[in-house]
C-alpha cells in the first residue's frame, strides 16, 4: 500500500497505459472530529488547490458545489487541474453519488433513452449508488496526489483496457465483471461500481462523451485503491500484445 503523505510517484505500469493526460484520483473525504478520512481508510488532511474558489477555506469548512459535471471535472483533472467540491451539476450524477434521492427516471424518459416510463424507472433503479456519507470530493491528477485515494480513473484504448483485465486475472485467474448500460458511466460505472467491486469497465455514456469530450476510441475504466497494487504487479508480469 502506498505510504500516506507521499506523492503518487509510483504506478509506472498504470501510468503508461494512458496516451493523453494522466490517471485521475477520486477521494471521498469524510469527517471525524478534526481529521479528514477517505471512505476506505484514514488519510491526513491536505488542503487542495482546486479550480473552484476556496480561498480562505477553513480546514473543516464545506467546499462549494461545482458548476461542472462530475465527468467534466474528471477530464479537467486528467489534463492537470485539481478540485475539491461538495457537489456537481449533473442530476443523474447526484443520484449516483448519493447527493440526491431524486431518481433520474423522468429525465431519462424525456431524453428518449428508454421506450416507456417503466423501463426508465428500471434503468434508474439499476444504477450503482454510493450509500456511504462523505464531506467532499477531491478530483486530481495522479501526479499531484499525496495521500491514498478511493478510485483511479483511466481513459484507454481497448487494447490497453484489455491489459488491465489480463492483469486482474494474473493472480487467481479471475474474470473481470463488466456491468454497464451506457448511462452514468464515469460517476457510476467507473467510480461507484469500481469502489465496490474493484474494477469498473465502461463504454462511456451519452452525457460524458458529449460534455467531457474524451475520444470515441477511448473506454473509461476505474480501479479501486485496494486493487491498484495487484493491477500494477500484473501489468509488469503479463506479456505485451506483440509478444
Amino acid at each position: 500500500m502506498q505510504n500516506e503523505g507521499v506523492p503518487s510517484s509510483g504506478y509506472s505500469e498504470i501510468r503508461r497505459l494512458m496516451e493523453t493526460g494522466e490517471p485521475v484520483c477520486i477521494t471521498f473525504e469524510t469527517e471525524e472530529g478534526d481529521v479528514k478520512k477517505r471512505l476506505h481508510g484514514t488519510m491526513p488532511f491536505q488542503k487542495s488547490v482546486p479550480e473552484e474558489k476556496t480561498a480562505g477555506e477553513e480546514r473543516n469548512e464545506l467546499p462549494g458545489k461545482s458548476g461542472f459535471l462530475f465527468c467534466e471535472l474528471v477530464q479537467k483533472a486528467r489534463m492537470g487541474e485539481k478540485f475539491r467540491i461538495s457537489g456537481q451539476s449533473c442530476s443523474p450524477g447526484d443520484y449516483v453519488l448519493g447527493l440526491s434521492e431524486k431518481s433520474p427516471a423522468e429525465y431519462y424518459l424525456r431524453s428518449g433513452r428508454y421506450s416507456n416510463k417503466q423501463d426508465a424507472e428500471k434503468a434508474a433503479l439499476s444504477l450503482p449508488r454510493l450509500k456511504r456519507k462523505f464531506h467532499s470530493i477531491v478530483i486530481e491528477p495522479l501526479s499531484v496526489n499525496r495521500d491514498i485515494f478511493d478510485v483511479l480513473i483511466l481513459f484507454l484504448k481497448p487494447e490497453r483496457a484489455m491489459r488491465v483485465v489480463q492483469a486482474n486475472a494474473y493472480s487467481g485467474g479471475k474474470r473481470t465483471v463488466m456491468d454497464t448500460m451506457g448511462a452514468a458511466s464515469i460517476c457510476g460505472d467507473c467510480t461507484v461500481f469500481a469502489l465496490e467491486q474493484g474494477i469498473g469497465l465502461s463504454f462511456g455514456c451519452k452525457g460524458s462523451r458529449k460534455h467531457s469530450g474524451y475520444k470515441d476510441f477511448e473506454v473509461p475504466l476505474g480501479i479501486a485503491f485496494e486493487k491498484i497494487k495487484e493491477i500494477e504487479e500484473g501489468l509488469s508480469k503479463i506479456p505485451e500484445t506483440t509478444e
